[in-house]
C-alpha cells in the first residue's frame, strides 16, 4: 500500500515503504502529530527537535497545504527536512505507519477523532495505540471549551471530557490498546497559552482556567 504525502496546497504525491524507511534511518527518533489540522504543531516539534522525524497525520489534506509549502523550501527560508505530512485517517492506519513513533501527540482533536477519544471508540484508540512502538509516550490534550458556550450541534449529547471523565471511561479503553495512562488534569492556563497551536490560541485566549485537559501515557510491550 501506498502513502499518501501532502506536499503543497492541493499537491500530493504517493510514498512508497522504502521511502519513509530512509527517512525513519535519518533521524533519531520519531513523532506523529495525530489529526494535525493546518499542522502548525508538527512544524514546531520539527523546528524544536530536528534530530526527530515529525510526522503529521490527518484525514484532511486542504488545511495542511500552507505547512507542507513552506516545509519544503530551503531551511533559511523555512523549510523543515524532518518534518512529512501524510493524509491518512487513525481509524484505517496504513500498514506502513505501525510502530513507527517513539512519541504520540493528539493535540486538541476536532470532528471524528475528538468524538473518538471521548466516547473511547475502540477503532480510534487502537489506531493510535498502532502507531506507537512498546515504551512510546503518548500525550493527549483535549479540548473542553467547545462545552462552555455555544456547543457546535455535532456535540451537544457528547460527553464533557472531564478528569473525571477520562478515568472512568477512556483511560480504560486505552489500557485495553496497550498504553497505560496517567491521571489526567487541567492545564494551567499558562500552559494553555502556550501550546503552539491555532486552536488554543483561539480558544484559551482570556480565559482564567481554561478546560484543556491533558494527560500523558506509556505504550506498554505485548
Amino acid at each position: 500500500m501506498m502513502l499518501t504525502r501532502v506536499v503543497g496546497k492541493g499537491r500530493t504525491e504517493a510514498m512508497d515503504l522504502a521511502d519513509l524507511d530512509a527517512r525513519l534511518d535519518a533521524f533519531v527518533k520519531c513523532a506523529v502529530d495525530v489529526g494535525t489540522g493546518d499542522a502548525r504543531f508538527a512544524y514546531h516539534l520539527a523546528t524544536e527537535r530536528p534530530d526527530w522525524l515529525v510526522i503529521g497525520l490527518d484525514a484532511l489534506e486542504a488545511p495542511m497545504g500552507e505547512i507542507a509549502y513552506r516545509a519544503s523550501r530551503k531551511p533559511a527560508r523555512g523549510g523543515r527536512e524532518n518534518l512529512l505530512l501524510l493524509r491518512a485517517a487513525i481509524e484505517a492506519l496504513p500498514a506502513e505507519l505501525a510502530q513507527i513513533a517513539d512519541e504520540v501527540d493528539v493535540l486538541l482533536p476536532w470532528g471524528a477523532l475528538l468524538e473518538g477519544i471521548v466516547r473511547a471508540r475502540s477503532e480510534i484508540v487502537q489506531g493510535i495505540a498502532a502507531l506507537a512502538r512498546e515504551g512510546a509516550v503518548v500525550n493527549l490534550t483535549l479540548n473542553g471549551e467547545i462545552w462552555l458556550d455555544s456547543t457546535p450541534a455535532r456535540y451537544e449529547d457528547l460527553p464533557v471530557p472531564t478528569p473525571a471523565y477520562v478515568a472512568e471511561s477512556i483511560e480504560p479503553e486505552f489500557r485495553r490498546a496497550g498504553i497505560e495512562l496517567g491521571p489526567a488534569r487541567y492545564l494551567t492556563a499558562d500552559e494553555a497559552k502556550g501550546l503552539p497551536t491555532t486552536w488554543a490560541r483561539r480558544l484559551g485566549h482570556g480565559r482564567l482556567h481554561p478546560r484543556f485537559v491533558h494527560m500523558n501515557g506509556v505504550r506498554r510491550g505485548p
